[in-house]
């Protein structure tokens, strides 16, 4: 996680819930065939139910605890990784650039490529005529009668 801010607190459930998900993931990576997968996860899920009933919260964290350590134990050396996400293939992928980089170009990056910045140039002083005679106008506030 980026950020210099506090670390998030979780709930005793909400730890649960991300290691069973962080588990299915795992056996995702571990099992090759779909009806295998299921199986595990389905047995796995059967694991989680059977602390359901158990009130004690120190037994609850300290299987909780040992279920973290298990995962960490199991976990691929290469997981699937999705697209989007960091390390992926398409991450960071739509990365526009802001118009006002094209005013930082050098002159001869601006000569080779004269016909976009001619139109460039039209449009900007087109947008400041529709500025100055529109939306000036339109936000202009009122005058205060005193």
């Amino acid at each position: 996680m980026a950020g210099n801010g506090p670390k998030e607190v979780l709930t005793h459930a909400q730890r649960v819930c991300r290691l069973y998900k962080r588990s299915c993931r795992v056996l995702e990576d571990w099992t090759f065939d779909r009806a295998e997968l299921r199986f595990n996860i389905t047995m796995m899920r059967a694991r989680f139910d059977e602390t359901r009933k158990e009130k004690d919260m120190r037994i609850l964290a300290q299987s909780l605890i040992e279920g973290e350590k298990e995962l960490m134990a199991n976990i691929h050396e290469d997981p699937k990784v999705f697209k989007n996400d960091p390390g992926g293939i398409c991450y960071r992928r739509d990365y526009t650039t802001h118009d006002i980089m094209f005013d930082s170009y050098h002159p001869w990056e601006r000569a080779q490529m004269m016909e976009f910045y001619d139109n460039r140039e039209k449009l900007k002083a087109e947008y400041d005529d529709y500025f100055k005679n529109s939306l000036s106008k339109k936000y202009k506030p009122e005058p205060q009668i005193v």
